[in-house]
């Protein structure tokens, strides 16, 4: 009978003592990504000679789960109707935690694939920007890069493509007449294909760079062309002062593929990254960069 006792108290005890939350699988093996670029605004080619050593300036993007899971950063710039709550501490502890360390990357993109990333120490601004400096060596970074803190469910994949007169007359043509109110002009426009989980892909877009001084609206834009028609999937409906443009694509070993680009506006700079959602594209993320 004693044994009895003894045995339901011990049961007892277990059942009430706290549950502690055990991360899963997919929170244990998070890893950090980081944009790599010779051009402090993570934007177009840096200055001075191409070779497979140099310094450049490295920027936290995002947490990334192997499943494709995209977590936000502790400091992040208020956009896209994401709101923090108490910024100061937490881009505070952010810059405590991780930013006052160093940090090693690989580049996961295919511009760079490979390069080693050091990353020194980097200290938050009065506008929370983090953007710090780094060394690479083991590959050539022309464009900027998308790095990670581990390579492990990264695998290679095709990179987007700049389409050149000829290919891309015919897509403009088809772009013209599917933008919302009319193209302003045809002039400095890029486009690009690339393929996201099987799917091709036309992204058409002008920048500050690229529109040259002259008063054109910004253009960032994602579609299909089937049949000759240019079917709209995405389109950047601020066209006045936001300026967003493509950095590169990650693709993992489970398939998932996803497109990082990064947007500025007259107060702050952040990061958005597109991919497929039950067939359809869609932004997955938006996050990090900084705000004033």
């Amino acid at each position: 009978m004693n044994n009895s006792w003894a045995w339901l108290l011990l049961t007892v005890s277990v059942m009430a003592s706290p549950q502690r939350s055990v991360p899963t699988s997919d929170q244990r093996s998070d890893v950090m990504l980081a944009v790599v670029s010779r051009d402090a605004r993570m934007r177009g080619m840096g200055v001075g000679e191409e070779t497979e050593k140099g310094t450049a300036y490295v920027e936290p993007l995002a947490h990334l789960t192997p499943s494709g899971v995209w977590r936000s950063l502790p400091c992040f710039a208020d956009r896209d109707g994401k709101h923090y709550t108490d910024q100061q501490n937490a881009c505070s502890q952010f810059g405590r935690e991780y930013l006052s360390k160093p940090h090693t990357y690989t580049v996961v993109s295919a511009e760079g694939r490979g390069a080693t990333i050091n990353a020194a120490p980097a200290t938050l601004n009065e506008c929370f920007d983090y953007t710090g400096t780094g060394t690479y060596s083991g590959a050539k970074i022309r464009m900027p890069a998308i790095a990670a803190s581990s390579i492990d469910f990264f695998s290679d994949g095709p990179p987007p493509q700049l389409l050149h007169d000829a290919v891309a007359m015919p897509v403009l043509k088809a772009f013209a007449a599917a933008v919302p109110g009319g193209l302003d002009s045809s002039s400095n426009l890029k486009v690009f294909s690339l393929r996201l989980e099987g799917q091709d892909l036309a992204l058409v877009q002008r920048s500050y760079a690229e529109g040259s001084g002259k008063s054109l609206k910004l253009i960032f834009a994602i579609g299909a062309v089937e049949q000759g028609q240019f079917r709209l999937l995405h389109w950047k409906q601020n066209t006045g002062d936001e300026d967003e443009v493509m950095l590169g694509t990650v693709h993992l070993m489970n398939g998932r593929d996803f497109l990082i680009t990064t947007v500025i506006d007259p107060e702050g700079q952040w990061f958005r990254v597109y991919g497929i959602r039950q067939g359809k594209l869609a932004m997955v993320y938006s996050g990090g960069g900084s705000s004033c």
